[in-house]
């Protein structure tokens, strides 16, 4: 079977030799074509000559950015996907990467195999938003959404603790639609791709024993950004695009990532929030067991007003009486 990699035009760039040079060899095994300089500089003069499908640059370097590599590359006609990559000590930066125009990022040291994964990911987004600009957007959208949707769900069953989220996300958001007076389709689809930015998020970063450290965080809070992004690039409607953007927005103000509070949060996304915390909750993860039926209620009412709405939780208690078994 080809390789997704083979044939790709890839732009490698690091100051340091080493890691450029590992870079390189593993993408060439893939079949990629593979251009490796040392200098943001010279990177710059390559982008503007050369047509690229994948940039992957270092953050800090001396001269020119990959931050501010990121951004020539989305002023092309023909933009590359780009994967930035950082050191711990680079954390902001990084988050800065991907709300500003990065497909993703690598932490350092950098893990090549997962740097291979995450290149193939952001080349498919390429891929399917080129194929959107040239049919038209408006003709495929929706079409190309449940395309993404089901790229995140063989992503998902490929992690134990993962496996069959957003199914079960866009199953209890559907069901909730109707007492909240919402779309259903439209909560079903934003559902389907509420989470495709954590393919910008290796898997080892989740698997880890007890909660993320401090740079996975930063790239799991900046998730809903990076999936808004990409499904806007494919002509989601503005709705859904809203509805992935906000899903992590707490009630009380205190969510990720634009700290919107009450009615400010889109009601999509707060009906989508809840169904993602009940379809999380349902599921084990690294650090704890799956929550029973009861236990989800009991932490649903008392986040009433902190995380979540009276009527989202209001609604989601009486859908979880009446349809014990929508959990899974």
């Amino acid at each position: 079977m080809t390789s997704p990699l083979a044939g790709q035009r890839v732009l490698v760039v690091d100051d340091e030799r080493a890691v450029a040079s590992a870079v390189a060899k593993r993408l060439e095994r893939e079949g990629a074509i593979v251009q490796s300089v040392h200098a943001g500089s010279e990177a710059s003069e390559r982008l503007a000559a050369g047509a690229f499908d994948l940039l992957v640059s270092d953050v800090q370097m001396p001269g020119r950015s990959g931050l501010e590599l990121a951004e020539q590359a989305q002023r092309l006609a023909d933009p590359p996907a780009v994967l930035l990559m950082a050191a711990d000590g680079e954390v902001n930066g990084a988050a800065d990467a991907i709300t500003r125009g990065a497909d993703g990022y690598l932490r350092k040291p950098l893990d090549v195999e997962l740097m291979a994964h995450e290149a193939t990911v952001a080349l498919e987004m390429r891929a399917l938003r080129r194929a959107v600009d040239g049919i038209g957007i408006g003709k495929v959208a929706g079409a190309v959404l449940v395309v993404v949707g089901e790229i995140v769900n063989s992503f998902e069953k490929a992690d134990p603790y993962r496996a069959g989220y957003s199914v079960r996300t866009g199953r209890l958001a559907v069901a909730l639609a109707s007492a909240l007076g919402l779309d259903a389709d439209r909560l079903a689809l934003a559902a389907r791709v509420h989470d495709v930015g954590m393919l910008a998020v290796p898997i080892t970063e989740l698997h880890s024993e007890g909660p993320p450290d401090r740079t996975s965080q930063h790239l799991i809070r900046v998730h809903p950004t990076l999936g808004a992004r990409w499904i806007e690039r494919l002509g989601a409607e503005r709705v859904v695009v809203a509805a992935v953007a906000a899903h992590h927005e707490r009630f009380d103000g205190t969510g990720y990532p634009g700290g919107l509070k009450g009615a400010d949060i889109p009601p999509e996304a707060r009906c989508l929030g809840i169904a993602a915390a009940i379809a999380a909750m349902s599921l084990p993860r690294p650090w704890r067991e799956r929550y029973e039926l009861h236990a989800i209620s009991d932490e649903i009412k008392g986040q009433r007003g902190i995380q979540f709405g009276a009527a989202e939780v209001d609604a989601a208690v009486d859908l979880l009486q009446k349809m014990p078994t929508i959990i899974g």
